[in-house]
């Protein structure tokens, strides 16, 4: 139930592999070819990808088509579990990107978007009906754009600008890549220059470090605490020991919290958050700097507002995004809004609302680790479930009533007194309201860190912040009579 990576970052090693602004002089056809690579989580092999550049036919005209596939064999909680991703593009010469088609594997089953242009949009089926996005202008030299700045022996400081259309969040993102510093090794005993090159996502609050050699050779990427390393075939495919991930990205204060499901008030000193769009202030939680990336925080439950909560459906246009369906939050499929309609009956009051759908997820939802990017009916046909199916599902029930809801990502303490990565809902009552379905708690207890609200992009921001954390408890209140 709690688990700390979504599969959308697995998508995102796309940016670690080749990865331009589209040069006179550029030639295809040097970078065909497969290339395999092992995947790393905190050091630990937890999978292998490869990256593929091919010739093809499309629409009856010559093309190019990338293929990226990633195969995890996950260890979360004790629980062994595999899950695999795969993504192809076609590219027209002259014309850019035209289709692509992405599939992801775990015990959710098989979940598949297709894509294919149509003047400026992608017309996208995907498992509940089709969707739209735009169709940015990318190119295959987009694509490859760092390999692109290697081969032009770039000295430190030159960049290069591209455009790359992200298929898991069916969104267009700029990608800069900028030459770090430039190096001479001897592998083999002969020397051969590499290229340090930083890749800034601005659109998504990620960057991601390659190291490429003079052949055009992306050795080695890291994005957060996850490295990639060029390998050959037999060594990536080598799965045999895998770390825990929960474990390994847990994060363990200065000293226990006790009882953590019954802490009103906590106030923590919080080191290590050089992403200041983790810093997530409002009513619930008070910060204040306290140093270089550091910050006292105050987390409270405050208690519900002296207004009365409006009535389902909340109609204000400026919540229309939060009651919109979207690709994994499909509040709009017939299975969520006949299951939505009779979890809340004739009942009006948006507070009440809430807490009978929450109440009802906690209740029904099983708890279970899931290798997998949930989508709500995927989740709600399997009954079972982590923390970020348990959100998911409780937010498309309560968007097919009209209750503007959201995910929230970020930390909680348990009964070991270490902090996990975690997700929940807000929804709005009036107010924004913190729902934990895994729990079953509304409003939550003081012991949830919020770092990032909103869907997969933001959440990738997340691996801005794992491995590098660290938290020292300063005091907190309890139920009854217990503080410190």
């Amino acid at each position: 139930m709690i688990k700390p990576f979504r599969g959308a970052a697995a998508a995102l090693l796309l940016a670690l592999l080749p990865g331009l602004a589209a040069a006179a002089d550029f030639e295809p056809d040097r970078y065909l070819g497969t290339r395999w690579y092992g995947v790393y989580f905190f050091g630990d092999k937890v999978g292998y990808g490869t990256f593929s550049l091919k010739t093809a036919v499309h629409r009856e005209r010559p093309a190019y088509r990338t293929e990226f596939l990633v195969n995890y064999r996950l260890n979360l909680g004790g629980s062994r579990q595999e899950m695999s991703f795969r993504e192809e593009k076609i590219y027209l010469p002259g014309e850019g990107l035209d289709a692509f088609t992405t599939h992801q594997d775990s015990l959710l089953g098989r979940v598949s978007f297709a894509g294919e242009r149509q003047g400026g949009e992608f017309r996208v089926e995907t498992p509940t009906g089709q969707r739209t996005a735009v169709a940015a202008g990318e190119t295959l030299a987009d694509a490859l754009a760092h390999l692109e700045l290697v081969r032009k022996e770039p000295a430190p400081g030159e960049s290069v600008t591209a455009c790359q259309f992200e298929t898991t969040l069916l969104v267009p993102v700029t990608v800069t890549h900028t030459v770090e510093s430039v190096e001479e090794r001897f592998p083999g005993g002969v020397p051969l220059k590499f290229y340090r090159i930083r890749s800034d996502f601005p659109g998504l609050g990620v960057t991601t470090s390659s190291l490429i050699d003079g052949e055009l050779r992306t050795r080695e990427g890291s994005l957060g605490i996850i490295t990639i390393r060029e390998e050959e075939e037999a060594t990536a495919r080598d799965l045999d020991h895998p770390g825990d991930l929960i474990l390994a990205a847990a994060v363990r204060p200065d000293r226990k919290l006790a009882n953590p499901r019954k802490i009103r008030s906590l106030r923590l000193r919080l080191e290590g958050i050089g992403d200041p769009n983790l810093i997530l202030s409002s009513r619930r939680q008070e910060y204040r700097p306290a140093g270089e990336d550091s910050y006292y925080l105050r987390i409270s439950s405050p208690p519900d507002g002296d207004d009365p909560p409006p009535p389902i459906p909340i109609l204000d246009p400026a919540r229309a995004a939060e009651v919109a369906a979207t690709a994994y939050i499909q509040s709009d499929h017939p299975a969520i809004r006949n299951l939505a309609r009779e979890i809340v009956g004739e009942e009006k009051d948006s507070r009440r609302a809430a807490e009978l759908l929450t109440g009802w997820v906690f209740e029904n939802l099983g708890k279970s680790f899931l290798a997998a990017v949930p989508n709500a009916v995927d989740v709600l046909e399997r009954g079972t479930g982590d923390c970020k199916a348990h959100s998911v599902l409780l937010v498309a029930l309560a968007r097919s009533v009209g209750l503007p809801a959201r995910t929230v990502s970020g930390l909680v303490a348990m009964e070991d007194g270490t902090f996990y990565y975690h997700q929940w809902a807000e929804l709005f009552t009036g107010e924004w309201t913190p729902a934990d379905p895994v729990f079953g708690q509304i409003p939550i207890d003081a012991a949830h860190i919020a770092f990032s609200r909103s869907g997969p992009a933001k959440q990738l921001r997340l691996l801005n912040l794992i491995g590098k954390i660290r938290i020292e408890v300063v005091g907190g209140e309890w139920g009854i009579g217990n503080r410190e």
